[in-house]
């Protein structure tokens, strides 16, 4: 019975090593390619997604190693970043820039007859970037780092990029597809840097000079204005002032030749008002009322004057 159940046990693992070594499973993100005696044929590809399901899913059947071998390969998206370069630019400034690239696998057989593997597939895509990067040098200093975003072309340089690069690996046959390019990093060389910012100096100092050129002409032009406004009201108050001198001087007149009929009787008008004057505070005085100003205004007229209004 014993010897049974070990019979039996090692029957049943021989039976699971020799099932793990003729099938196999591809997973929904990959790719398998399958090589007999190192080649693979057309139907070698199988697919791990619902365009390639087989009588048993994803489960395949395989001939065991060394007849068969099975090649993975991952579907979704890869990325690779390239080291920082210099590049010059159309108007021959300097540029450090570090590019990423986003590929990824869409004819696995094609993939593995052209590369094989993702770092042969990785070291290839990178020598085609550095050709299609040229592309820098189609464009000034000023198209790659501006403040204006309108001027900017970064967008345009990545999808030429992208596009040169796409069209590199199609004719090379790499079964991948490049879905983009960026630019990660654009940097200055330190001698480019303090030229750049010997530049934006001289530049702010000249828009700050044009500024203040700006504002002095507008105070300028405030001061003239302002100066015109004050002589033009001058110039009116002044008219006016003449013409009530005039009128004031007819009035005048009128009351001098009034006055002058009866020179007495305006001397005891001038008095009234003088004591108006005096004693519109409610103050009270003490004086002599027969000298002064109120010895005329106390003191009974004189025999034979004419009467205040003029005999009536």
């Amino acid at each position: 019975m014993k010897y049974r159940f070990t019979f039996l046990l090692g029957l049943l693992l021989a039976a699971m090593l020799i099932f793990y070594m003729v099938t196999y499973q591809v997973a929904f993100n990959e790719a398998v390619v399958v090589t007999t005696f190192g080649k693979a044929g057309d139907n070698a590809v199988h697919r791990g997604d619902s365009t390639d399901t087989g009588p048993l899913g994803n489960l395949h059947m395989r001939w065991p190693y060394p007849v068969q071998r099975l090649h993975s390969y991952d579907l979704r998206v890869q990325v690779m970043e390239e080291r920082l370069e210099e590049q010059n630019t159309l108007d021959r400034q300097s540029v450090i820039a570090s590019t990423f690239v986003a590929w990824r696998i869409t004819d696995p057989l094609a993939f593995f007859k052209a590369v094989g593997t993702k770092e042969n597939a990785e070291q290839k895509v990178r020598s085609k970037l550095r050709d299609a990067r040229s592309i820098l040098g189609e464009y000034t200093f000023d198209d790659l780092t501006n403040t204006d975003a309108a001027r900017l072309k970064l967008d345009e340089v990545e999808t030429r990029i992208r596009q040169q690069l796409q069209q590199q690996v199609a004719d090379q046959g790499f079964g991948i597809e490049i879905e983009s390019v960026g630019l990660r990093r654009l940097e200055l060389p330190q001698s480019v840097s303090e030229k750049v910012f010997a530049r934006m100096r001289k530049t702010r100092e000249r828009l700050a000079e044009r500024a203040r050129s700006e504002g002095n002409a507008a105070a300028n032009t405030i001061v003239a204005d302002a100066e015109n406004a004050a002589k033009r009201i001058m110039a009116f108050a002044e008219a006016r002032a003449q013409a009530l001198r005039a009128q004031g001087d007819a009035a005048a007149s009128e009351y001098y030749a009034t006055f002058k009929q009866n020179e007495q009787f305006a001397i005891f008008l001038r008095l009234l008002d003088t004591a108006s004057d005096v004693f519109k505070h409610n103050t009270t005085f003490v004086i002599d009322a027969k000298e002064g100003i109120f010895q005329d205004l106390f003191q009974a007229p004189a025999a034979g004057a004419a009467p205040a209004n003029g005999g009536n």
